[in-house]
């Protein structure tokens, strides 16, 4: 027999060989059993679908390569075993006993952006199979045992583009009559897509559930919050109204007060939440107008200053020399400034020092920010401090009352004016919120721009 027909029918083996481990693999070695209960699992149909049409590829290969060991035709059986490997939607290696890579089909190219020949190449895989992954798979289809297969794996593939795509693979080998491996064949398909999706869901599911929580201790909080000033006015206006005790017209008009203020604090709280649900659907109306931010920072800090007196916090104010005009919604910049003198006041202990300043920036923005020396908030919060009804603790949201819309509320009106809000915070030491407004919104004509910054001789009160 001649070296080149010893050769022939060495490819022609081969051919056969793989032909038979590719049914064999698909079909028996349980590859679809696995792939189908992960595309069933995870709902992925395109997988679902592949492993159906898998089953009828194999079948057919199968019958085909039973036929032609009949009557060998190695150009058609070639030609056939290409079709079934470069027609399924995943990326195919198949590998002799030692490891070495035999074949690859379209998919693979595909994935990785090298060629057949390349994939070849030893040194290609140092590139495709980026960090520790490529010892990793070196351990998976070679120096096994037949038994220790099917194997499942999912690992990165990086193609020549430097894109990465997430594959799980399905190992099955193909056992001689010894019991050793013959062929090995690894299947890999696409994830990347669905774990994305996954993760999205569980983001998703997160967010959620955070929600739903928030919500939940708001409803709590808001009990509390609504049900005490409505107790007080019902319970004075009971008194006067029945005139169960010898009352004087000056307990009268102390009932009277009572009555006036704990209706304020009840309206106060039905306007935040009637003001998120405006701003969360989008209808903002700034009626925007020439603002004096002085003047609006002076009549803030007035609501403020008799609970800053009961608490003992003392009020201190920095306004640069003159400060431009600021052009905006006035109703939207008080709520802005009282929302967050308020919540300075709140949260500082009796001793403490409250400070709010205004100024403009390097780049021509007006800025405020307001300061505390109060319990301050955990570095885990402070992305969260923004989110409607979200409170830092239920504990503190109780003591201190409110329904944790102030921050939400001040955020989504500075963002109307186009500004960005910044808050920084140390546990017990204390809180800084930034307010920042474009500079398109100050009005530079009449004023020294130079001027402008807090520097000794600002108005400090």
């Amino acid at each position: 027999m001649t070296q080149r027909s010893k050769t022939g029918e060495d490819k022609g083996q081969l051919r056969r060989d793989l032909g038979a481990a590719l049914g064999f693999a698909l079909n028996l070695g349980g590859l679809v059993v696995v792939g189908g209960l992960f595309a069933l699992e995870t709902g992925n149909l395109r997988v679902l679908s592949g492993i159906a049409g898998l089953v009828i590829l194999c079948n057919l290969a199968l019958a085909w390569h039973a036929q032609r060991s009949r009557a060998p035709e190695p150009v058609y059986a070639e030609a056939f075993v290409s079709l079934i490997l470069d027609s399924v939607d995943a990326a195919i290696t198949v590998y002799d006993a030692t490891g070495r890579l035999l074949r690859a089909n379209k998919g693979a190219e595909i994935f990785s952006g090298f060629s057949e020949a390349e994939l070849l190449e030893p040194e290609t895989w140092r590139h495709i199979l980026p960090d520790t992954d490529y010892e990793r798979v070196l351990e998976i289809v070679s120096g096994r045992h037949a038994d220790e297969y099917p194997i499942i794996n999912e690992n990165y593939w990086v193609h020549r583009s430097g894109e990465r795509r997430l594959l799980r693979w399905s190992n099955v080998a193909l056992k001689d009559p010894k019991g050793r491996i013959s062929l090995l064949v690894c299947i890999g398909f696409d994830i990347t897509e669905l774990r994305r999706f996954e993760g999205d869901l569980i983001t998703a599911k997160n967010d959620a559930e955070l929600a739903n929580r928030s919500k939940s201790e708001f409803l709590a909080n808001m009990s509390h919050e609504l049900r005490t000033p409505l107790n007080a006015i019902l319970g004075f206006a009971e008194v006067i109204r029945d005139q169960r005790l010898a009352i004087d017209m000056e307990a009268t008009r102390r009932y009277a007060t009572d009555i006036y203020d704990s209706g304020y604090l009840l309206l106060q709280l039905i306007n935040d939440i009637l003001d998120m649900a405006k701003l969360e659907s989008g209808r903002v109306d700034l009626e925007e107008r020439e603002l004096d931010v002085p003047a609006i920072i002076a009549s803030s800090r007035r609501l403020v200053e008799q609970k800053a007196a009961e608490g003992g916090v003392t009020l201190k104010t920095e306004i640069a020399q003159s400060l431009p005009p600021l052009m905006g919604g006035e109703r939207a910049l008080k709520q802005i400034v009282l929302n967050l003198l308020s919540n300075a006041v709140k949260f500082t202990p009796d001793g403490g020092i409250a400070r709010i300043s205004a100024r403009l920036n390097q780049h021509g923005g007006i800025e405020i920010a307001v300061s505390d020396s109060g319990i301050g908030i955990q570095a885990a919060s402070l992305e969260k401090l923004f989110q409607p009804f979200y409170q830092v603790d239920a504990k503190i949201s109780r003591r201190y009352g409110g329904t944790g819309l102030g921050l939400a509320i001040t955020k989504k009106l500075v963002e109307a004016h186009g500004g960005q809000i910044a808050v920084s915070s140390l546990p017990n030491q204390g809180t800084t919120v930034i307010i920042t407004f474009p500079a398109v919104r100050t009005l530079h004509a009449l004023h020294d721009k130079e001027g402008s910054r807090p520097a000794p001789g600002s108005l400090t009160l």
